[in-house]
């Protein structure tokens, strides 16, 4: 049988009961989530000067988040110093929605590895896989990573595909030159 560490923000610590120690820092990441207003935003505009997201839902909720908070933490509570200042980034962005009401915010955990890229597959200890570090961009990519992992728990051997996130790269020195791709600043 095999064991999926799948925990996201959690990953250190529950890979840490099984043995293995991951090169992995947890990081608050907010978000804030608008009124409903008619829908006007097809795509997710992006700003890399302002270190700053906003997409619109299909009941025209705007959603906005930044990068992840500079603190290493595993606090969930939002902030009102984070919305001030994001709301002033979005601001630039869309002066136009000045008068929209912000209903709600929170905060996510994001596990961040030191090349911002996942680490998938195998470890040391037989049995305990994992499919973690995916710091903010894991859902994106869940998709393919999930049909991976499930062919590796299937056969026990590494698709091919996810063989350069292994965990011996850190010790290695094969990091994945990935950082560039996110155009939010981690």
């Amino acid at each position: 049988p095999m064991v999926v560490n799948c925990t996201a923000g959690w990953a250190s610590l529950i890979s840490a009961m099984a043995g293995v120690r991951l090169p992995i820092i947890t990081h608050p990441l907010e978000a804030a989530v608008t009124e409903p207003v008619k829908l006007f935003l097809a795509t997710v505009v992006v700003s890399g000067t302002l270190h700053v997201y906003v997409s619109q839902t299909d009941r025209g909720e705007l959603v906005f988040g930044a990068s992840t908070d500079s603190v290493a933490s595993y606090s969930m509570r939002g902030s009102l110093a984070f919305t001030e200042e994001l709301a002033g980034h979005v601001l630039e962005l869309m002066p136009s929605i000045a008068k929209m009401r912000v209903l709600r915010q929170w905060a996510g955990l994001c596990d961040m590895t030191p090349d911002f890229s996942p680490v998938m597959g195998l470890t040391p200890v037989e049995g305990f896989v994992l499919d973690v570090g995916w710091g903010t961009y894991g859902f994106k990519a869940g998709p393919v990573a999930g049909e991976a992992m499930a062919e590796l728990v299937a056969t026990g051997k590494v698709p091919e595909i996810i063989s350069s996130f292994d965990l011996a790269r850190f010790a290695e020195g094969r990091l994945v030159g990935e950082k560039g791709a996110a155009a939010v600043g981690h």
